[in-house]
């Protein structure tokens, strides 16, 4: 590590043929975009211009697969700061059936039934998050030399976006390390997996069999949440999300499955509001190596902090960058999370085919 170090300190970066040096790979960051593997040696400060050559103004990012977490998952910021976990208390009454009250007339105190209460604790263990970027005074101003560029701002940048597409991602699919302490939205274990209702897409189901997932669906989650609550969120991978434009039936292609399934789902809760949304991480090939390699996941759930919740007790913050020797700098940034919670998974339901 302590020669990686050595490494990054005052690496010239130039492109072209004669390129002194090419930004060396960090243990663990992979430069991917929606145009595929970045071309390292092709990064860097220097590179070759005419008397005709106009220099945008504009620099072109990076675009990354990226979603309003808080739509899928509720977030609460700032509880518990710089702590190592969070507990939340279940509470729970010890009563019997109500016919334990009925009484004679007659009785006394020592003859009526009496009720309990307890709590249990479900324990959120808080993971602390650091990470740094380096500048020197040279590779500032070779940065300022190009006139549209400053490379302290863009590494703030790119800590940024590391911060806020990791989150993204241990709110989805939990921390591939340690998934049953940090799980996501698709990974909770103790949340009832189907792998009947739906034998393919939903995009891909005849019009009988589309109807009778629909029939079945809403009530297979009632029974499983005890007959308390019905779903207000419906996530499905955007893959199939994008066939459910077709028409339910092709004798009849008035509406569109996408239209239909959720007019159903409006209906059987009752709720005006009810929402189906598309995540890509429910598609196998996105969600390799956490439990459910050979099949698509449908999540059916409450949007409810009391159902599903990820707390963030520290956001991301940025500190000022310190030096040594007025000549090179580091800044760091830090902040804290915990994994997806079902604190109730009776309220979720994950819908799987192969």
């Amino acid at each position: 590590m302590e020669k990686f170090k050595k490494l990054m300190r005052g690496v010239e970066l130039r492109n072209g043929a004669d390129a002194a040096a090419v930004i060396p790979f960090q243990p663990g960051m992979t430069l991917v975009n929606s145009n595929g593997d970045v071309d390292v040696t092709t990064l860097g400060y220097q590179y070759t211009i005419q008397t005709t050559t106009q220099i945008r103004a504009k620099v072109l990012e990076q675009k990354f697969y990226e979603l309003p977490v808080a739509e899928y998952v509720p977030i609460e910021v700032g509880t518990g700061a710089w702590m190592e976990s969070i507990k939340t208390n279940a509470e729970y009454a010890v009563a019997g059936p109500f016919s334990r009250g009925n009484i004679n007339s007659g009785v006394g105190p020592a003859g009526l039934a009496q009720i309990d209460v307890g709590t249990a604790p479900i324990n959120a263990p808080v993971m602390t998050w650091a990470m740094s970027y380096n500048y020197t005074v040279a590779e500032v101003n070779k940065a300022l030399a190009s006139n549209n560029w400053d490379v302290v701002a863009a590494k703030m940048r790119a800590l940024k976006k590391v911060w806020d597409l990791g989150i993204q991602l241990v709110a989805f699919l939990g921390l591939k390390e340690d998934n049953t302490d940090f799980p996501g939205l698709y990974t909770n274990s103790n949340v009832t997996i189907d792998t009947t209702v739906l034998a393919s897409k939903i995009s891909l189901l005849s019009a009988a069999d589309f109807a009778t997932f629909v029939a079945k669906v809403t009530a297979l989650y009632y029974t499983n949440s005890n007959s308390t609550v019905l779903p207000d969120t419906f996530v499905i991978p955007t893959l199939d999300y994008v066939g459910l434009a077709t028409p339910v039936s092709s004798t009849y292609p008035i509406v569109s499955m996408i239209d239909y399934l959720l007019n159903a789902f409006k209906e059987a809760t009752h709720n005006p509001n009810f929402r189906i949304l598309p995540c890509s991480y429910g598609t196998i090939a996105n969600h390799l190596g956490y439990g459910f390699d050979t099949k698509d996941r449908y999540v059916l759930y409450r949007h409810d902090p009391e159902t599903i919740k990820m707390d963030m007790p520290v956001s991301m913050n940025l500190f000022t960058p310190g030096t040594l020797n007025n000549f090179q700098f580091q800044g760091v940034a830090a902040g804290q999370y915990t994994g997806a919670i079902a604190y109730r998974p009776a309220e979720m339901y994950y819908i799987d085919h192969t």
